[in-house]
């Protein structure tokens, strides 16, 4: 780099960053524009419509120099940005309970098709996470379960058919965010696990899937069976250069989970951890946060490329490698400029019906029955128990009447709705089972070892003579917690498709099809 301006544009090649709204502000368009970023991750507030979405490609696409890398998290379940304005996607964990890749395979596709019109080109999943702490508080079903030969499996399906569609996968979070109990976004997450665990539960599907992921997104995780030091993963030379680029002899983009989380900035700040992050070898960052924070991430990298405490080598290395994996990606030609937007706006709208269907069914096929039966909802009076979630509407009884009505069972199936605080009182749980006395129970739960009172409301409910069965909104661990009841259901899934599903099973006299992706034979720690 022989003048400065190469060196600022080579360090923006970098950064990867966030937008307020669902328009491209000025601000941020100079960010493209200068070369300070080159590119965006989209959240949900960016997308309005789909033609919205569309002119918001478009914008980005003419304003960043190069190939911008358009990047969104659209896992499915309880992680997408985009599922109100494209078809919803079943959770990774719902899609593994399946136990066919031909349908995860359809679900890959559908999404990769609808990514290529939006004009999103990086795909960040799949998630290589095992399941293996019932506890963890942020991975839960975007796993896709504990068995490593499945997760491998089913990252390897995502990897390759991405790469179909010309789409950057990414496999996240190296190297393991399953065994945790931290969640990285509010705190340093650990996996404690040594080095043989390591080496044969977590890194197997990172291993596996290593030689086909054109990236791999590492995590805000300290690992101190490989780096004693108390330092995230995102941070760490002997996890990003000595474990990922040389041990296991990773060739593709390393990426780093967002900075902004406070597992980083709590302490060390933002420009420091951007630093140290480039010093490990990470290449692709994520500075998901405001104009002013992305600018002094890359001054902050600047400065430290001037004062040699990054070598200029290492700047150059990683945007060889950035461009290199933005040349295998792929744009369709109605989102550059003279493109035609409503021919592709219609296109898009008209695969939504069908891909809606389809992810409905892969959902419907995932319901799960993990002990006894599901009983007869025919007739009588139904009422359904469920946790005031946050974020999860978990609105079966919506879903019930609709598929009560088409069915044309509503005037013999009365349903009827109580819900509960995600960590009820002895009190609260007294007056629901009064409530529930004469009435038929579909108890639905939320991570009911993380929420003793769910545990309590269980067993209180479980003694009713009526008709009762308990679904695991979640993960399927809920179940080790309520061992008295004896019908047990998981959805594997929280999302809206998924208690849509779980009505249409309820009501349709169909047996649940799904099996269980993780062991609920495991210790609780």
């Amino acid at each position: 780099m022989t003048d400065s301006n190469s060196l600022e544009r080579a360090v923006g090649k970098l950064l990867i960053g966030r937008l307020a709204g669902p328009e491209l502000d000025n601000e941020t368009k100079d960010l493209l524009q200068s070369g300070i970023i080159s590119g965006i991750t989209l959240f949900k507030e960016n997308a309005v419509s789909v033609e919205q979405l569309l002119k918001l490609s478009v914008s980005i696409y003419r304003n960043c120099q190069g190939t911008p890398l358009f990047s969104v998290d659209q896992e499915g379940g309880a992680v997408q940005r985009l599922d109100h304005i494209l078809s919803p996607l079943p959770a990774p964990m719902a899609v593994a309970a399946i136990g066919d890749l031909n349908a995860a395979r359809q679900v890959l596709e559908l999404c990769c098709k609808q990514l290529n019109a939006v004009g999103v080109n990086c795909l960040l999943a799949p998630v290589l996470d095992i399941s293996s702490n019932p506890r963890n508080p942020i991975i839960g079903t975007r796993s896709y379960g504990s068995e490593p030969s499945t997760v491998t499996s089913l990252g390897l399906t995502v990897a390759t058919t991405t790469a179909r569609f010309g789409i950057m996968a990414v496999g996240k979070h190296f190297p393991g965010h399953g065994a945790t109990h931290e969640d990285s976004h509010l705190q340093l997450a650990v996996n404690r696990s040594d080095a043989a665990m390591l080496w044969e539960r977590d890194l197997v599907p990172f291993r596996g899937c290593a030689v086909h992921l054109p990236a791999i997104m590492v995590g805000h995780i300290w690992v101190p069976a490989v780096d004693r030091d108390t330092l995230p993963a995102t941070l760490s030379p002997k996890v990003i250069t000595a474990l990922l680029r040389e041990y296991l002899q990773f060739d593709g983009l390393i990426m780093t989970d967002d900075l902004l989380m406070k597992a980083v900035t709590d302490k060390w700040g933002l420009e420091e951890a951007s630093v140290r992050s480039v010093e490990a070898g990470a290449e692709q960052l994520l500075a998901l946060g405001s104009t002013h924070e992305v600018r002094s991430v890359h001054a902050a990298i600047v400065k430290a490329v001037r004062n040699g405490r990054i070598a200029e080598w290492q700047i150059e290395q990683a945007v060889e490698r950035i461009e290199s994996s933005r040349r295998e990606l792929s744009v369709d030609p109605r989102l550059l400029p003279d493109g035609d937007l409503d021919s592709l706006a219609a296109e898009l709208h008209d695969s939504l019906s069908a891909g809606n269907k389809l992810s409905l069914a892969v959902a419907t096929s995932a319901v799960g029955m993990l002990r006894g039966e599901l009983p007869r909802i025919e007739s009588g009076e139904w009422v359904v128990v469920a946790p005031k979630h946050p974020r999860y509407a978990l609105e079966l009884e919506k879903f019930l009447k609709q598929a009560l009505k088409k069915n044309g069972q509503s005037k013999r199936v009365k349903v009827s709705e109580i819900r509960y605080p995600l960590n009820p009182s002895a009190k609260e749980c007294r007056s629901i089972v009064e409530s529930c006395a004469e009435r038929h129970c579909i108890f639905l739960t939320y991570r009911t070892l993380s929420n003793t009172g769910q545990v309590r409301l269980g067993k209180a409910l479980s003694e009713s003579k009526m008709e009762r069965v308990t679904v695991a909104c979640d993960v399927p661990y809920d179940l080790i917690g309520l061992p008295d009841w004896n019908n047990c259901m998981a959805t594997f899934d929280p999302s809206d498709l998924a208690m849509e599903a779980l009505s249409i099973v309820m009501t349709g006299n169909m047996t649940p099809e799904g099996s269980c992706p993780v062991s609920l034979q495991t210790e609780i720690i």
